[in-house]
């Protein structure tokens, strides 16, 4: 079940979704800096986090889509696939209305900045749920990952 959108034998999926991860735990990392002392630059950090972490998501959604819909995969991981395209989609939804709520200060010590935070918080468990999902179809599932032809066991013959 080889990835279809892969550079050689290595998916390109999973080689680009630790950058929108890293630039979302950044933002929230901003976020807990501006709860803390109130300046300004944690708030724009945590926003441009965001705004990063936004655009390398929807990149490495066309490559992980490309694979959902060309890997060929039994019923039980169609099923973890669906679920986790699920739960990113609606993760980078909320990323990009906390997004809009910022832009231009909006939220920057204003009642905005309770909503703002929340919908920070809540799909970066949603993409830790759909990060472990992914494990799942990786490493139990075998979805998009390359079979090498397994070496016969020479501990198990015996000695003539």
């Amino acid at each position: 079940m080889r990835s279809k959108a892969a550079i050689g034998d290595h998916p390109i999926h999973p080689a680009l979704v630790p950058i929108p991860i890293g630039a979302f735990v950044l933002a929230l990392i901003g976020d807990i800096m501006h709860s803390y002392n109130g300046e300004l630059f944690w708030y724009q950090f945590a926003l441009y986090c965001v705004g990063i972490g936004i655009l390398t998501a929807l990149i490495a959604a066309i490559f992980g889509f490309v694979d959902f819909v060309a890997v060929p995969m039994s019923t039980a991981a169609r099923r973890l696939a669906t679920m986790h395209l699920s739960l990113n989609l609606v993760a980078v939804v909320l990323y990009a209305v906390t997004f809009f709520l910022r832009l231009n200060n909006a939220a920057y010590q204003t009642d905005r900045w309770t909503i703002a935070m929340v919908l920070e918080v809540v799909p970066l468990v949603m993409l830790a749920v759909s990060g472990w999902i992914g494990g799942q179809m990786a490493y139990v599932h075998r979805v998009g990952v390359v079979e090498e032809p397994r070496e016969p066991d020479i501990s198990t013959r015996r000695a003539a």
